[in-house]
């Protein structure tokens, strides 16, 4: 007697089932992996931290500090010429010493007030100061803005305010 194998099978180890070693397919469940849409909200709902987490996603929150801090570093890093003219423009308020959110209107009259200035330097003051203004108009226009006077007057002080430190 010959130990030659003289014929192959397979054999299912679930159901212990042979097969003739030419079967093509054989059915079974198997897990798919494939890439889904995984819906995160549930009838307009965020789903639970317990089931963003075993997505692999957590919620993380920001401060309006935090969010400022970047939009403006973003913002001058994009156009460093906006970081010049609003450090001028600082300048000049602090020369008058009047607080960055005041208006065109409070800052006029701080000029006018403004002992140090003889009337004719009060007007070149309050040009050079409107120059400057115009300048960072339009370097909110580079920056992307599609209303860039809108968004000077709005966000001028927080420009200020979130200026980078001198190097």
């Amino acid at each position: 007697m010959s130990e030659a194998i003289v014929l192959w099978k397979l054999k299912d180890l679930k159901n212990n089932q042979e097969m003739d070693v030419k079967t093509a397919f054989i059915e079974r469940e198997i897990q798919v992996v494939r890439r889904s849409k995984v819906p995160l909200y549930v009838d307009g709902v965020l789903i639970s931290d317990e089931q963003l987490a075993g997505l692999q996603i957590e919620r993380i929150g920001y401060t309006q500090t935090q969010i400022d801090t970047a939009h403006y570093a973003a913002m001058y890093a994009a156009n460093p010429d906006l970081m010049t003219r609003v450090r001028q423009y600082k300048a000049y308020l602090d020369d008058i010493a009047v607080d960055y959110a005041s208006s065109m209107d409070e800052i006029l009259v701080a000029i006018d007030t403004f002992c140090q200035l003889k009337n004719k330097d009060k007007a070149l003051y309050g040009s050079q100061i409107k120059v400057v203004y115009d300048a960072i108009i339009t370097n909110m226009e580079f920056c992307g803005s599609d209303t860039p006077h809108m968004d000077v007057y709005i966000e001028l002080a927080k420009m200020i305010q979130y200026l980078p430190a001198e190097a």
